[in-house]
């Protein structure tokens, strides 16, 4: 292909890693070549991912070079008991123990910008040697977090002034919805929000994926940040030959942190329940993937546990065909940091599934501006409690007339394959 050009992405999640922090990239990176770039990805040999997919490893195209170095990891060492991280997204088991609070400032406090900042050194020397002895490679891309990537190319740059530099934010630095929960203090908040200006800065491009976080990104930066939202292989298939559940399901799939429940569904599932009692016998509650503890506690209080099943882990395909057999998907912003700009993945990945959503989040986000423009099912306020109700409500009578389906629009704004060739348009500009 005329005019072909190289780059070389810097990630820390790429299979067999699961979870989310995946498959932004592993969907776009598929559709380089076809765009005229050839891409390098580097990524660790070894790492501590909260997930593993191993079924993932079969969606990397053949046209990319993979190249894995150790990483070093101190955590690890820690055991699962002790790490409140484990599964990703801050999701506790029980309350957090005097040593998992300790671990919890150390990773704030000692590891600067994360706990994979050893592998920042190494990964310099590594690459400096790789470009050298791929002079074609014109482009280094860093995707975040862990932000610690961003401080690789960041030295990289430096190394090669005539190389491009693109900061992926998959999601804010300082305005992450754990931040706070990172116990900072002076010293390692100030360097944080240094670094995390001086990347945002020095990049030659910086993208994030979705308005809100650009706004906020460009209040630090001072400049002007693209925005390329996560996307999907929206899938052709058979609608009709799919069984749907029996009962009226409400499903949330992935993790659920404490600043990712939603109250205001709980408080309207049990008003629900206790003015119909065809309503109580028809639903179902399933959350899936892990979940924090104070969830639970919510729904049992709301008394809605005999409704409700955890089903801790489920492999991403059979998690795809969960979603499309399930009633209404819940989906949820995290009620932290900035929350009018999240937007993830899970969102384009319900779209494939074909099925009603019911998202929770703060008015005037780019999630309510969404599912308005996609037409994908209902928003509701966190605090807005008739909101939820009624939306419930409409899903439900639609389910006893076998009707509740959803006709979605402008899928085509937010195909992988789209949204990689805008990448690669910004990769040779």
């Amino acid at each position: 292909m005329k005019n072909e050009t190289s780059a070389v992405l810097i990630t820390f999640y790429w299979p067999p890693a699961g979870g989310a922090g995946v498959h932004r990239w592993l969907r776009f990176s598929n559709y380089f070549k076809e765009n005229g770039v050839n891409l390098h990805v580097y990524c660790p040999e070894n790492a501590e991912w909260p997930l593993i997919d191993k079924e993932l490893e079969s969606l990397i195209s053949s046209e990319i070079k993979i190249i894995k170095r150790k990483i070093f990891e101190p955590h690890k060492y820690i055991g699962k008991k002790n790490n409140p991280n484990v599964s990703g997204g801050f999701t506790r088991s029980n309350k957090s123990s005097i040593v998992q609070k300790l671990v919890i400032w150390t990773r704030g406090n000692l590891f600067i910008p994360d706990a994979r900042m050893f592998w920042i050194r190494p990964s310099i020397s590594f690459l400096k040697k790789y470009i050298k002895a791929h002079p074609e490679i014109k482009t280094i891309i860093s995707t975040g977090p862990p932000h610690s990537l961003h401080l690789i190319a960041r030295k990289l740059k430096k190394q090669f002034p005539n190389v491009k530099w693109i900061a992926d934010f998959r999601d804010p630095w300082t305005e992450i919805d754990f931040y706070k929960e990172l116990n900072l203090g002076k010293w390692a908040d100030k360097q944080q929000h240094r670094l995390e200006k001086a990347c945002l800065q020095e990049a030659d491009e910086v993208v994030t994926i979705s308005q809100n976080c650009a706004i906020g990104l460009e209040t630090i930066a001072g400049r002007k940040i693209e925005v390329i939202t996560n996307g999907y292989n929206f899938p052709e298939f058979d609608q009709d030959s799919i069984q749907l559940d029996q009962k009226f399901s409400i499903v949330h799939f992935g993790s659920m942190p404490f600043a990712r429940n939603p109250e205001v569904i709980w408080q309207a599932l049990h008003i629900l329940c206790n003015e119909n009692d065809q309503f109580r016998k028809d639903l179902e509650i399933k959350l899936v993937g892990p979940v924090d503890y104070t969830v639970q506690e919510r729904i049992e209080q709301n008394k809605l546990t005999s409704y409700f099943k955890h089903i801790p882990l489920v492999k991403h395909q059979e998690s795809i065909q969960m979603q499309r057999e399930t009633q209404v998907l819940l989906l949820v912003g995290n009620n932290t940091g900035n929350v009018k700009g999240i937007l993830t993945g899970k969102f384009f990945e319900y779209l494939g599934a074909y099925r009603p959503i019911l998202a929770v989040g703060a008015k005037n986000s780019d999630l309510e501006e969404m599912i308005s423009f996609t037409k994908s099912g209902f928003f509701v306020d966190y605090n807005n409690l008739n909101e939820a109700k009624n939306a419930i409500l409409h899903f439900y009578e639609l389910f006893q007339k076998k009707q509740l389906h959803v006709h979605s629009e402008n899928l085509s704004y937010f195909t992988s394959q789209e949204l990689a060739k805008k990448f690669c348009e910004l990769i040779k500009r």
